[in-house]
């Protein structure tokens, strides 16, 4: 396995900022970490989508009809919970990225946190970039990337797409292999919690 520059002492957040329920817990982690003065580094995990649903072989009519009813059901949760995300960081819609701008992103993310950049910082800049109302390519990716941080300019300017991804790809199957099953989720002294229910907890192990 290879050592990913995770410090035993931070809390790791791994994260998918296509998906607004990451971004509502960077935002949270970030204002726990200021009340806790605790060191926070915010990382991207890009897991593949699972999906099976063509390898079930068909069944009876009744029963294709509830597994209808349920995966509209399913869909119908995912909108509510996406709606009261957006909510939480008081947008009326939500954004989208580029593929190469997805790309970049979680790129930049990734030199961030190897640069140790605290997530009080990082949840400003995205907050920020999600906030702007615009289908989010490289341009305004690479913008508000040197904003935060200008000495990734010289890094912006060698970037790779093919090798970024692949090299996403690599971490988040490394990831996935210590226990990371979805995004977000939070790592502590090699231990992983998904979701972002688990602060409280967090607490009482930081301090300890």
């Amino acid at each position: 396995m290879m050592d990913y520059g995770f410090d035993a002492l931070s809390v790791h957040v791994l994260v998918d900022l296509s998906d607004p329920e990451s971004v509502v817990g960077i935002k949270a982690v970030a204002e726990w970490a200021r009340d806790q003065d605790q060191a926070v580094q915010v990382w991207p995990f890009l897991r593949e989508p699972i999906n099976t649903a063509a390898e079930v072989p068909k069944g009876t009519p009744s029963f294709e009809a509830y597994k209808a009813r349920r995966g509209l059901a399913r869909r119908r949760y995912k909108d509510q919970e996406r709606l009261r995300n957006l909510q939480r960081l008081s947008l009326n819609q939500g954004w989208t990225f580029t593929d190469a701008g997805a790309t970049l992103a979680h790129w930049g993310l990734l030199r961030l946190a190897e640069h140790r950049v605290s997530a009080t910082t990082v949840s400003p800049f995205i907050l920020g970039l999600v906030s702007s109302n615009e289908v989010l390519d490289t341009g305004c990716v690479q913008a508000a990337l040197v904003e935060v941080m200008p000495v990734l300019a010289g890094e912006l300017g060698r970037f790779d797409q093919a090798a970024a991804k692949a090299e996403l790809a690599e971490r988040s199957l490394a990831l996935s292999d210590l226990g990371v099953l979805s995004a977000p989720s939070m790592m502590y002294q090699a231990e992983v919690f998904s979701g972002m229910a688990h602060l409280p907890r967090l607490t009482a192990l930081c301090r300890a």
